[in-house]
Formats: structure tokens, C-alpha cells, sequence
């Protein structure tokens, strides 16, 4: 069943449908305008998003519309919703990070936020932003908690002590909630984000037991180049490295390690690395041939040209051209290094991690099994108006400076031709 839709082409499903359409909450209608999606089509992150969406609707709500009579009523939900999405959004990433291995024991199941908030605290997370997000959170949390320590206060008139729910306040003001909802809007939101993030850049092995790969790339812009590393200049770095990570010597050692074993960061502070099977010749090369195709207009005004204006001689000299190009490279360029230029575009498009260049480098070479498969791969290639930023980028993030450099002294084509637009089109 698609997403939004009241219809299957399971007979079984349309029963379904068809007995629930009495039901007062879950029951569907013709009009799947309206339809949402919860359970099996639902998302962990709904809830976080849906609670705190809520309290800032319902904030926005009463003070647009003014509407007075119902800020004693509202303010609960809208307080209560806050309250939830702060122990969803801490129940999260606790749960991401036990998973990944950064907290090393399960919090007890309950709604202390101030024990969730504690536990992932004390867990000491290498990861700059997730300790800077969790200090961002903790106003709200110590806020919240303080008039309701284990979610009921806000739900219940009466507690579970039997005495009146949230008897140490009398007032509450809906303005500087919803300014205080924004905040941590922002405050739940960036934090839930960086977890996902971190969770997929544990995969990469980069990463020490203090320090991210964040982290590590953070430090490796924080370092003077590696000419350097014997001046005053390295010892002030080291020192800001140290006290801004809270780093020993062994751990801003280890660090360092790290960022020398990773192509990107290891070219972050002046180091170079070499490609699997391309060399820098090889690239220029292509590229010679890519500026063919893809002649530099700077300097002539741009023109809109409409599709009636095509001919088929323009068509026909373009695609000469494009065979032209792949005939010049024809028996120059070797598979395994098609594969690696293949791998620094799209390393350069950003699709990939540097540390997986080597494997994305091999899954592109499987179909180069022969000289046509590999001519088709060429002229894919040399069609891409944006083969030069990408190889620049790919080149730069690989760790290949001396390419970088080279590959910076020739100019990118500013538009192509009109004749080129099949070429565009294709991509």
C-alpha cells in the first residue's frame, strides 16, 4: 500500500478498509488527502518531530488568534508535549548511541528525563557536538523536570502522592514558552541530526576513542601544515587541540594517527596520497578531452535557445565530436583507471566517504569488462558538465593535492555550446 493511499490490491486490505470505516479515529475515508501515515508506515523520529511540533503549534495558536479563554487549558498540553519530545529525543540517541557502542548500558525504561539526561552525560560521548548539544539541552530539561520528574504532573491534576499536581507554581506565560520552543526546536532537532550523522560516520573507522570523525577533521583544520610541525606553530596547535577536546597526550597522539591514516584530513594538513591505479597525467588527459566537449564560452553572452532551433547538423557534428574525444582516450585509459576516475567524480560529488574510495573504485570496475563497456564508461564521463569541480573536489577530499593544483589551473566551461545540449540532457 502506498503511503497516503486508501487503496491496495489486496482484497484483504479493502475488507479492511471497509470494516474500519466506522471507527471514530482509525477508520478511512475516499479522500486520502488526509491520510497519515503511523505504525508499520511510521518513524521513530515522528514522535520527537510530532510532540514538539505540537507544543509550538498550540503556542502559536493561542497567542495569534488571541485566544485568552483557553490559555489555562492549552498551556498543559503545550508544556506536556514539550516535555515528551525532550524524553523521546534523549530516549533516541541514547538508543542510537548503546546500539553503535558510545553508551555502554540501557537507562532504566521511565520517564525521568533528568535520568536520561544524566546517563548519556556521564557516558562522556567523543563527539564535540553531541556534548555541546546535550549542555544546549540542559535548561530545558532541569526547566521541566523540576516541575515534573517523572511525566505525570503535567498529565494529571492530582499525582501519584495524591496532593495537587504542580502546586509550587501558579503562572506560566504562553510568550515566553513559545520563544522558549523555538529554542529548543532547534536545540532537539540539531541534536537528533548529529546522532544520525555520527551513527553513519562510525561505519567509516575513522574515529578514536576520544574523538569523532567530526572531531578529527575539526582538529586536522585546527593543525599548520606538516612543514610545519617542528615549529612553536605546531605547539600552540597541539595545546588549543588539547584543551579545546579535553585531550591527553597519548589521545591527542592517537588523534593525530587517525588523521594521517585518512586521505582527506591526511591533504587537510599539507600530506599527499596516491590513487589506487590514476595518475595525474591520466586525469589531465581526460580532461583535455572533456574542455573539447565542453568548449569555455567566457566572455560571449549567454543566450536561451529553444528547441526548435535544434538542427540536426549541429546534433550530428556534436555527437562526432563526443566520439572523437572517447577515440583520443581509446587505449590510454585502463579500466582499473577509468574505475578510480569513475571514483573521484562521484567521491568529488560528495556520494561517498574518502575512506571508501578503494571499494567504490572496485564495484565501478566490475562492468569494464571490455573495450565497449569501457568506451560507453568514457564518453558517461565526458559528458558531464560538472566533471571538472567534481574531479577538483574528488581530487582534493582523496588527499591528491598536486592533482588539485593542477586541475585548478584549468579553467571550467562556463556554459556549453547549444550544439551540446544532447550531451546535457543525458545526465
Amino acid at each position: 500500500m502506498f503511503p497516503g493511499s486508501s487503496y491496495t490490491s489486496d482484497p484483504r486490505d479493502n475488507l479492511r478498509v471497509s470494516e474500519m470505516s466506522e471507527d471514530p479515529f482509525f477508520g478511512l475515508s475516499g479522500d486520502s488527502t488526509w491520510n497519515a501515515c503511523i505504525g508499520t508506515q511510521g518513524d521513530e523520529l515522528h514522535y520527537v518531530e510530532g510532540y514538539l511540533e505540537a507544543a509550538i503549534e498550540l503556542a502559536n495558536a493561542v497567542i495569534d488568534k488571541k485566544m485568552l479563554a483557553k490559555r489555562d487549558t492549552l498551556v498543559l498540553p503545550i508544556l506536556y508535549n514539550a516535555r515528551h519530545a525532550i524524553e523521546l529525543v534523549l530516549k533516541f540517541v541514547s538508543g542510537q548511541l548503546f546500539d553503535c557502542g558510545l553508551v555502554a548500558k540501557k537507562h532504566p525504561t521511565n520517564h525521568d528525563i533528568k535520568g536520561h539526561f544524566d546517563h548519556l552525560v556521564a557516558a562522556d560521548i567523543p563527539d564535540e557536538s553531541i556534548r555541546d548539544g546535550l549542555k544546549t539541552l540542559e535548561r530545558f530539561v532541569v526547566s521541566l523536570d523540576r516541575i515534573d520528574d517523572d511525566g505525570q504532573e503535567l498529565r494529571y491534576h492530582v499525582n501519584r502522592d495524591g496532593e495537587k499536581s504542580l502546586k509550587g507554581e501558579s503562572l506560566a506565560n504562553i510568550a515566553v514558552i513559545r520563544d522558549s520552543l523555538n529554542e529548543l526546536s532547534r536545540a532537539v532537532i540539531g541534536l537528533m541530526n548529529r546522532t544520525i550523522d555520527l551513527v553513519q560516520e562510525r561505519k567509516s573507522g575513522t574515529y578514536t576513542r576520544r574523538c569523532s570523525r567530526a572531531d578529527l577533521r575539526e582538529i586536522a583544520g585546527m593543525m599548520p601544515p606538516l612543514a610545519e610541525w617542528s615549529s612553536e606553530a605546531f605547539t600552540e596547535a597541539k595545546n588549543a587541540v588539547k584543551e579545546r577536546f579535553s585531550l591527553s597526550n597519548t589521545q591527542f597522539s592517537k588523534a593525530v594517527d587517525a588523521i594521517k591514516d585518512n586521505r582527506e584530513f591526511y591533504g587537510m594538513i599539507g600530506g599527499e596520497t596516491d590513487l589506487p591505479y590514476l595518475l595525474d597525467d591520466e586525469v589531465m588527459l581526460v580532461v583535455d578531452q572533456w574542455r573539447i566537449l565542453h568548449p569555455d564560452r567566457e566572455g560571449k553572452e549567454p543566450e536561451v535557445v529553444q528547441g526548435g532551433r535544434f538542427r540536426s547538423a549541429g546534433l550530428i557534428a556534436n555527437i562526432k565530436k563526443r566520439r572523437e574525444c572517447v577515440d583520443a582516450l581509446s587505449g590510454t585509459i585502463t579500466s582499473q583507471e577509468a574505475a578510480d576516475l569513475e571514483a573521484l567524480f562521484y567521491l568529488g560529488r560528495g556520494d561517498f566517504l574518502p575512506e571508501q574510495f578503494e571499494d567504490r573504485a572496485a564495484a565501478y570496475l566490475k562492468p569494464l569488462s571490455d573495450d565497449a563497456e569501457l568506451r560507453a564508461q568514457t564518453g558517461r564521463l565526458l559528458d558531464k558538465t560538472n566533471l571538472l569541480v567534481c574531479l577538483e573536489r574528488g581530487a582534493r577530499r582523496a588527499g591528491r593535492l598536486s592533482l588539485v593544483e593542477r586541475l585548478n589551473s584549468a579553467p571550467a566551461s562556463q556554459d556549453p555550446a547549444p550544439e551540446a545540449a544532447a550531451s546535457q540532457a543525458r545526465e
